[in-house]
């Protein structure tokens, strides 16, 4: 498995596996994650703790000038100041670099006309 480094980030930990491969998910999972199991047709049985699900009216947008004219603005999207913005990416950087070990899947998605 190659390393693979987060510190441009900020983030400091000791390992990240980075697009594994679904067996080796399993075996993470089922060393790592209490509660966990391989049902009886081969999925993954996982808890996902108390908070799961869309939280649509958590979501917010930095509202950079850039996007001001092309968000829409509501009760689903909602401004945040950057420096709010950036007490909270602080949190989670430090928060990210307490783990003994991260994942990283890079993935896309979009919308394509």
């Amino acid at each position: 498995m190659q390393s693979f480094s987060l510190e441009s980030y900020g983030i400091t930990v000791d390992r990240v596996l980075r697009n594994t491969s679904p067996a080796l998910l399993y075996e993470e999972a089922l060393r790592n994650e209490p509660g966990t199991a391989v049902s009886s047709t081969g999925a993954l049985i996982a808890l996902s703790g108390a908070k799961t699900g869309r939280s649509p009216k958590d979501k917010r947008v930095v509202g950079h000038e850039q996007v001001l004219d092309d968000v829409w603005w509501g009760d689903v999207n909602v401004n945040l100041e950057e420096r709010v913005f950036e007490i909270a990416r602080r949190s989670a950087v430090d928060y990210l670099s307490t783990r003994d070990q991260l994942y990283v899947v890079d993935g896309f998605a979009g919308w394509d006309e």
